[in-house]
This record gives structure tokens, C-alpha cells and sequence, in this order.
């Protein structure tokens, strides 16, 4: 039986986050990082844990590049002309980033993604740098280390693949990140080169796979702490985005030995919500969500719940407006992921009424956070592609069909097959980008421009207005932006801001 969500609140709360871009109005959910004289004695393990285990510290990513820059959105001149306030105003950051405008996003008030992950590698170090020091069992000790360390691979790593240019041969020269390692606010903190960057995530990987500690606890699945099945599935994502196929498989069936969860979308999802919309010279539009969806952005207990979860992470930003390529990716009668997550008629929820423009939104725990942490369904398309890349592609495609059986009405569609290996690359490829859109996609460009396989290049195009650092050029025609697969823009500049604020220590890119 459909739920009938409370109309009011929550279209407040979607016309406030489409105002606002990338602020979106769901909780704010990271603390600020403590001041210099801010000081808090650690004597047990007990404490160190608590500040592991406040998920909410952890688990949410405001980033810019996945929620705007990849292929995998749209950019709507018709939504513009219907309610022009979801790209206008503080939005315009949004367009920035959308079209990989750096020179006035340079500028933007501030960089949450940026700030909030270095806040959560402060806390690791506040671990890492008292672990030894403190009282409680050497067992204790070795689990919190191992989850402090996978904490900071797993920041600096979503930082490393937002902020730097792709890891290559010839980029290991480039600027990487600030490394820190203690909780010092006199710590210098330059930026070291792409390939110190990398050996450092992967050595606090190492430690990370030391951990013991699985993923299902006295019978419950502990999706939000570190945990042997999702420190592998970050392995597996890790060695994948290096091209190194052979060990990012390894990862992969480690974490599917330990946990191969898959939720059935022919049973374990329904529309779970449903409200109408009036629209004027149409009448009321149902517009309906799937049962993961929930209408508070502080429901916590549904993405917690979430089956596939092996560790948990959320892209929180902005509405999720999937491009023409990315829903023409779906086959349209028979994936049940279209059906339940592609919502009709999202736009007449920021207001495009009058005059009507109609467009299909992408939603999964919210209207603005989808899953983008470590999962069952990512780890299977891993081993899939692994398979099909070092020479296996049947073995990968039968994987694939795996997680399509899951996800597809019962059909002679489920089952794929491949004539040969590009074709099953090809295949596997698409199904991520409809298993994973958004979450996942800017990382992808960034790996497949810089392997050996030419086949999957991208270069991607958008269209939209002008616009400057104010306004919208809304009655000129629509122009073309295009981003090349060898271009400098795949590394997003660090904010103004930050620059500032270390005195000129950390330096910008260079485009």
C-alpha cells in the first residue's frame, strides 16, 4: 500500500535545495574541524571508537564533480526557461562545475567536499596518533587502526580522483595533496606529488586490509563501519581505477566471498511513496518513488538498511537530472532500475509548471543522496569487467548476468552475450552506468581515457546557455561545451578559499 507523503514540506524543501544548487536543504551532517585551542584528552579505546562511529561524520560527499560534471548530467535549457531559479543565483556554482568553467568556480564562497573530507581524515588522525597511547585490548587497537587507516586511503582517495589529474605514468610528476598524518594545524601542508599521493593511499590500504573485523556482526550487518568485505571492495575500486585488472578482481571476490547480498527489484523494491503535483492546465501529476526513498533527509535508518551496502557512502548534492545518453542507456520496458529509480515528472518538483517542462529525475535514498559508498551490485560489474578485460569475456558476461537477474523483469533480455571481447566490454561498461550513474561516472571518464584500450575514450559535450559568474544569457541560442579526454579540466580546482588560507602553500592547478 503507498504511502502518501506530506506535499507542503517536502516541496519547500526541493524548491529550497534547486535554489540553492549543491547546498542542498537536507542536514548538514559534518562538524566543522575543531579550532587550535579546542583540545580533547583520549585515554581509552572507548573514545576512540566513538569518534569512528559517529556515521554521520563519515558518510556523506558533497562532491562537485560527480554531481555535475560527468556525462551522466543534464544540463536543461528548457528546465531554465520553466524555473529559472534552479540554475540561477548560488546555482550558477553548479553550471560552473557542469561545464568546467574553473576560472569562476575558482571563486565560489566555499568547497564543502573539500573541507568535510580533510575533516575526516583529521579524525583518523586523531586515532591513528593516540592509538598507541591510550588504554584497552591490543585486539581493539588493531581494528580501530585498521579503520582509521581505510578512512583516510578512502578520503584522500575520492580526493586524489576529484582534485589531481588522473594517475598515469607520465602524470606521476603532477601535484598531488596535502599529505597530513597528524592533527598539528602547524603541519606544512604543501602538496606533494601525484605519485607520493598514491603510494601513501595504497600503504594506508595495506594496513586498512589487516583488519579482521566482518561485515555481518552477531547476525547484523554493520554497513557503516569499516569491515573486511568493504575494505576489499575498496581494494577492488582502487586497483580497478589503476587498470591493474588482475589484483582488482582478486579484491573483488574476496569481498563477494565474505558478502554477495543482492536486493531483487522484482521483490525487494515497489513504489513506496507517491504525491501529486498540480500543473496548471493538467491537473494533479502523480509523481511516484521507489520504497528505499524517503521523504525526511534525516531518515538515516533506510540507507543504513540498505542491503547492498558494504560500506556506506552518499553523494549528497543537488537533483539528479540524468542526460538523453544516460537514460537512452536503460531499456526502457524491462529494467526494473529505470522503472523505480528514473522518477517521471521530477521536474515539476522544482517548480518547471507554468510553463510545463516535463523531465524524468534519478532518486534513490532522497531526492538528493545516492549511494556512492562500497556494494555488492559494484563489486560484481568489477569482477565482470576484470573478467572480460584480461581475456575471460564470457566468464565476465555470465558474471554480469548475475547482478542483470537482479535487476531486470524475468525475460529472454536478463541474459546477455558477447561475440567477442570489445563487445563484452562494451556491454559491461553500459551496465555500470546504469547500476552506478553519477556516484561513480567522473571517476570512470578519468580511467578509461588513460588505459591501453582506445575503444572506450570519451569526450564529452553539453549544452546550455552562456552564462557569467551572475547571470544566465537566456535568450540567446544554446552553445556547445566540450571537454576533451586529455584535458586538464578532469582535476577540479581547489577553492580560493583554501588557497588563502594556507598563505599560499598549497598551490591551484594549472589549466
Amino acid at each position: 500500500m503507498m504511502k502518501r507523503m506530506n506535499k507542503r514540506s517536502i516541496v519547500t524543501c526541493l524548491l529550497l535545495g534547486s535554489i540553492l544548487g549543491f547546498v542542498s536543504c537536507t542536514d548538514k551532517f559534518l562538524d566543522e574541524l575543531p579550532s587550535k585551542s579546542s583540545s580533547l584528552p583520549l585515554t581509552n579505546t572507548a573514545q576512540l571508537d566513538a569518534i569512528l562511529a559517529n556515521y554521520r561524520d563519515f558518510w556523506a560527499e558533497a562532491n562537485k564533480a560527480n554531481i555535475y560534471a560527468s556525462d551522466d548530467v543534464a544540463l536543461l535549457t528548457g528546465l531554465y526557461k520553466s524555473a529559472p531559479g534552479f540554475y540561477s543565483g548560488a546555482a550558477i556554482v553548479g553550471l560552473q562545475a557542469a561545464v568546467w568553467d574553473y576560472n569562476n568556480l575558482i571563486n565560489a564562497q566555499s568547497d564543502d567536499f573539500w573541507s568535510k573530507e580533510f575533516s575526516k581524515i583529521f579524525r583518523a588522525n586523531m586515532v591513528l596518533n593516540a592509538i598507541d597511547k591510550v588504554s584497552g585490548m591490543e585486539d581493539e587497537k588493531a581494528r580501530l587502526k585498521a579503520e582509521a587507516h581505510f578512512i583516510r586511503a578512502y578520503s584522500y582517495w575520492v580526493l586524489a580522483n576529484t582534485y589531481c589529474l588522473p594517475y598515469t605514468e607520465a602524470n606521476k610528476g603532477e601535484m598531488g595533496l596535502p599529505l597530513k598524518t597528524s592533527t598539528s594545524f602547524e603541519e606544512p601542508v604543501g602538496r606533494a606529488t601525484l605519485e607520493d599521493t598514491y603510494k601513501f593511499i595504497e600503504a594506508d590500504l595495506q594496513e586498512a586490509l589487516k583488519s579482521k573485523q566482518a561485515l555481518v556482526q552477531n547476525g547484523a550487518a554493520q554497513h557503516w563501519r569499516a569491515n573486511t568485505a568493504g575494505i576489499n571492495g575498496f581494494a577492488a575500486r582502487y586497483y580497478l581505477n589503476l587498470n591493474n585488472y588482475q589484483v582488482a578482481m582478486k579484491y573483488a571476490d574476496a569481498a563477494l566471498a565474505e558478502y554477495n547480498t543482492l536486493v531483487d527489484y522484482n521483490t525487494g523494491v515497489n513504489f513506496g511513496f507517491t504525491f501529486n503535483i498540480n500543473v496548471p492546465g493538467q491537473g494533479p501529476i502523480p509523481l511516484q518513488f521507489p520504497s528505499m526513498f524517503t521523504t525526511s533527509p534525516v531518515d538515516y535508518t533506510t540507507r543504513i538498511a540498505w542491503k547492498e551496502n558494504m560500506y556506506i557512502r552518499v553523494l549528497d548534492g543537488n537533483f539528479s537530472f540524468p542526460s538523453s545518453d544516460l537514460l537512452a542507456a536503460y531499456d526502457t520496458a524491462n529494467d526494473l532500475r529505470y522503472k523505480y529509480n528514473v522518477v517521471e515528472h521530477l521536474s515539476y518538483m522544482v517548480g518547471a509548471v507554468n510553463p510545463a517542462f516535463d523531465y524524468p529525475g534519478y532518486v534513490f535514498y532522497y531526492i538528493t543522496a545516492l549511494p556512492s559508498g562500497i556494494t555488492t551490485g559494484e563489486m560484481y560489474l568489477v569482477k565482470a569487467e576484470c573478467q572480460a578485460r584480461l581475456g575471460d569475456f564470457n566468464g565476465g558476461i555470465a558474471t554480469l548476468n548475475i547482478l542483470r537477474a537482479k535487476r531486470m523483469k524475468p525475460g529472454p533480455w536478463v541474459n546477455l552475450a558477447a561475440v567477442d571481447k570489445a563487445d563484452a566490454i562494451k556491454k559491461i561498461l553500459l551496465e555500470r552506468r546504469r547500476e552506478i550513474p553519477f556516484t561513480q561516472r567522473w571517476f570512470d571518464l578519468r580511467r578509461y581515457n588513460n588505459n591501453d584500450d582506445p575503444n572506450d575514450d570519451v569526450t564529452v559535450t553539453k549544452s546550455f546557455f552562456k552564462f557569467t559568474a551572475t547571470a544566465i544569457s537566456g535568450n540567446e541560442p544554446p552553445i556547445n561545451y566540450t571537454l576533451e579526454k586529455n584535458s586538464r579540466k578532469y582535476a577540479l580546482p581547489i577553492n580560493n578559499v583554501d588557497i588563502v588560507t594556507s598563505n599560499g602553500i598549497i598551490k591551484q592547478n594549472t589549466y
